[in-house]
């Protein structure tokens, strides 16, 4: 395969603990690191210490020095402005004309002048300065100097002294350059301009707004390295590549979905959310559009229309080189999550409380880090639970983690894959799951390979909490049957599908196809419904007619229920229609038919059935009104 190609992958930030999906990005990139020219990182926020994220990240997640780390920042400062480890950190020097009082908790100063406080002084575990806060009367900021992870002056942030709100922040060098300039409103406090200066500090550019410089980064790569492919990985940086303005023509794009489409409660038929649902709904403005799992490709097939542009391409299996014969602590249960509400992590205490009771010498160990960790605390300590349940803090090493455990739980309300899930299973350690979007049923065999239970079911998870310690050797066998459901997720199967998206991507036109060329509908009635009655199903076969306007014929027409969301019961609410008769480009007839249980044709007789009919053109997929005057 040729390697004339270069790859992007838009990250926007990442740092040394980033997990989910900055860790997917960096596996994608290595993965297709052999066939491309050139691999790219790129990440779209400035911070202090990137020069030292980029080298622990090279370290812990072995990233090649073939990839490059991009920023935005050092692109417009067109120099290098983040140190690496070869620099001579700087010691923090007190000014003998002010005061000082040592902060020990905060290995902080603060500094006064006449026995007023001037400035507070923030200090990294090696003495450097990390920033530097000024005030005026009354303790009021008014200005933040932060610096990097070697002492040099990186960004002053002029501060509202009421509300403490950014008014402007400008950015320099090494050489204390200035190379940007973000101005705020100063009522609401939203970018106003960003100004982008030369090597001689004259106004090279005005931009208005952050996503706007972005775009002209992108566009500037776009140019300068042929033959490209865009990966996007984060919804905030759509617009940076699909309305582009500083780009003659498209993108070569391929946007990755990690995350739902759906709002509360997360079920297909439920809202869908700003981001990642409103780009499904219409995916043309990308060359393609990856999701992880078959699940929610389904859902946004029967939401949004057999769009031909979808992909579906898992996360890997990680390769991991263990000892399966090593003894596993069977009875040590492992989380690893962040620790917010959308994970429902109380649901796992609540649930460890009552089995614990029923199950001596089980053990909870919780890893990971985030702004509930006091509430369960808390909750351990109320209910004495202190011998049983540690919390163990963030892990560097999730596969030693997962296994070391004879278990594993997740309680997500929702996720776009639930990686977490893949890397138990293929450290041998079953995992019990709530029975959320998506994931656990791509992933996990119920009963065989691990557990699901009822999503939200606190009662149900303990009872399986239980079962699953009813016999050690059915646990250890489970384990060994996780290990190769994983093995389905193997990284040279994967890599071949990337590698064939990419060839379609490079392949596909990335001129937008004049729509006047193809048929469009100007009017669609079912004229016709016959039904078949059976036992336990009933047939109905529909008949469409179709007024159209010139041009070239439509590739494939399907009929959707559009007001019935029970997938479970009806498996998709879609079926494909034929082209019985055509006349003049301005007419044809188009007839199909779908086979239904009773159960689903008695509530759509009872709801009153709605249909649109999906149009599929080759260039793109669209939806159109069906007039329907018969009844089922």
């Amino acid at each position: 395969m040729k390697k004339s190609r270069n790859l992007f992958y838009l990250a926007n930030s990442f740092s040394e603990d980033s997990g989910g999906r900055t860790q997917a990005t960096f596996t994608r990139a290595k993965m297709l690191l052999d066939v491309s020219e050139e691999s790219f990182i790129l990440t779209f926020n400035f911070k202090r210490d990137y020069g030292k994220i980029y080298d622990t990240v090279r370290e812990k997640r072995d990233i090649p020095s073939t990839i490059t780390f991009l920023n935005m920042y050092e692109f417009f400062a067109e120099e290098k402005i983040y140190s690496n480890k070869t620099n001579q950190k700087a010691v923090y020097i007190k000014n003998p004309e002010y005061s000082y009082e040592y902060i020990t908790s905060k290995n902080a100063y603060k500094v006064y002048s006449n026995n007023i406080q001037i400035c507070y002084v923030q200090l990294d575990e090696e003495e450097t300065c990390v920033y530097k806060d000024f005030f005026i009367s009354e303790k009021r900021k008014i200005r933040r100097e932060t610096y990097d992870c070697y002492g040099n002056l990186k960004m002053v942030t002029y501060l509202n002294a009421l509300n403490k709100k950014p008014i402007r922040k400008v950015y320099y060098t090494d050489s204390q350059r200035i190379y940007l300039c973000i101005d705020y409103d100063r009522e609401t406090f939203k970018v106003r301009q960003c100004i982008a200066y030369d090597k001689n500090e004259n106004i090279h550019k005005f931009f208005s707004s952050e996503i706007d410089m972005a775009e002209y980064w992108l566009a500037t790569l776009k140019s300068e390295y042929t033959n490209s492919v865009f990966f996007v990985e984060d919804r905030a940086l759509d617009k940076a590549i699909i309305d582009n303005k500083y780009s003659s023509d498209k993108f070569k794009s391929i946007a990755i979905i990690h995350s739902s489409h759906l709002k509360a409660p997360y079920d297909f038929g439920a809202e869908i959310n700003k981001f990642n649902g409103e780009l499904l709904s219409d995916t043309s403005c990308y060359s393609a559009v990856v999701l992880l799992t078959e699940q929610q490709l389904k859902h946004v097939r029967n939401q949004f229309g057999l769009q031909p542009n979808l992909y579906h391409i898992p996360h890997i299996k990680l390769e991991v080189e263990k000892n399966y014969h090593k003894e596993k602590d069977i009875y040590k249960i492992v989380v690893l999550s962040r620790f917010v509400a959308l994970k429902r992590i109380l649901d796992i205490l609540k649930a460890f409380k009552i089995a614990v009771g029923k199950v001596p010498g089980i053990r909870l160990e919780i890893w990971g880090a985030g702004e509930e960790e006091q509430k369960y605390k808390e909750f351990i300590e109320e209910n004495c639970l202190q011998d049983a349940v540690s919390i163990k803090g963030y892990t560097t090493s999730p596969q030693d983690v997962f296994h070391s455990a004879g278990l594993s739980i997740i309680t997500s309300k929702y996720e776009g894959f639930g990686m977490t899930i893949l890397e138990s299973m293929t450290n041998q350690t079953p995992m019990i799951s709530y029975d959320f979007n998506y994931g656990p049923r791509e992933l996990i065999d119920d009963g065989i390979n691990g557990y699901i239970v009822e999503d939200g079911n606190i009662d149900e998870l303990a009872k399986q909490i239980v079962t699953a310690y009813n016999s050690e050797e059915s646990l250890k066998a489970m384990g060994i049957a996780a290990r190769e459901k994983a093995r389905r997720f193997d990284g040279k199967i994967i890599k071949q599908k990337w590698i064939e998206l990419v060839k379609d991507v490079e392949n596909g036109s990335q001129i937008d196809l004049n729509r006047t060329e193809k048929q469009a509908l100007l009017f669609s009635e079912i004229t016709e419904i016959f039904t078949v009655e059976k036992e336990d199903s009933v047939r109905l076969s529909f008949t469409l007619q179709n007024t159209l306007s010139p041009g070239l014929p439509n590739t494939k027409y399907y009929l959707y229920f559009s007001n019935y969301y029970d997938l479970e019961k009806i498996g998709d609410r879609y079926f494909e229609l034929n082209v019985t008769e055509r006349a003049k480009e301005s007419y044809e007839v188009l007839k199909g038919s779908a086979t239904i249980s009773q159960t689903v044709y008695n509530e759509l007789k009872e709801i009153g059935p709605k249909f649109l009919l999906g149009v599929d053109n080759e260039s793109n997929f669209y939806f159109v009104e069906v007039v329907c005057s018969q009844l089922l």
